[in-house]
């Protein structure tokens, strides 16, 4: 599978989110690189989803300084975040860390960032081998879903998009 195709699909979880509150204040922090590189995909609930198995061959990593007037930071292959008009106050670079393994996660820094309008996340599920009509973006806390955000599936484009209310971990789960 492509490099853009897995980048593609973390962003559309990520961007999904709605973003509340601009954090001018939050300085980006460099996203752990051992982080998301788990061997085997794993339940994060006996009871919730699971992380989809896909396959992302080496890590890809983004930054874009974005203002009040918005843009897209584009991962490749499909794989977007979108923050419209007035989702930062600021000019902020924004980084994206897609980490190589077989989960699709994204790590987003400034993290904790929140927007006052949603951003929207598109990411690209070709390189998933998991069903794609079942996959959801999912917001993690220490490998453990936190929340499942409201998803939009495509299946003619092989995409899911959602919207997020702050930077920080995102995955895609089933």
């Amino acid at each position: 599978m492509r490099k853009t195709s897995v980048v593609h699909l973390l962003v559309a979880a990520a961007s999904l989110a709605f973003v509340v509150a601009c954090g001018e204040t939050a300085s980006p922090t460099s996203p752990p690189l051992a982080l998301g590189r788990s061997k085997q995909p794993k339940a994060l609930s006996q009871k919730g989803p699971l992380l989809a198995v896909c396959n992302i061959p080496y890590d890809v990593r983004v930054s874009k300084r974005i203002g009040p007037l918005g843009g897209t930071l584009d991962l490749g292959d499909n794989n977007t975040v979108y923050f419209p008009p007035g989702a930062l106050l600021t000019d902020t670079t924004i980084t994206a860390l897609v980490p190589a393994g077989n989960t699709a996660r994204v790590f987003f820094t400034p993290e904790g960032l929140h927007f006052p309008v949603a951003a929207s996340i598109t990411l690209n599920v070709s390189p998933c081998i998991t069903p794609t009509s079942l996959l959801s973006v999912v917001y993690l806390q220490a490998d453990t879903v936190s929340e499942v955000r409201p998803t939009v599936n495509n299946p003619n484009a092989h995409t899911v998009t959602a919207t997020i209310e702050h930077f920080s971990s995102y995955a895609v789960a089933y």
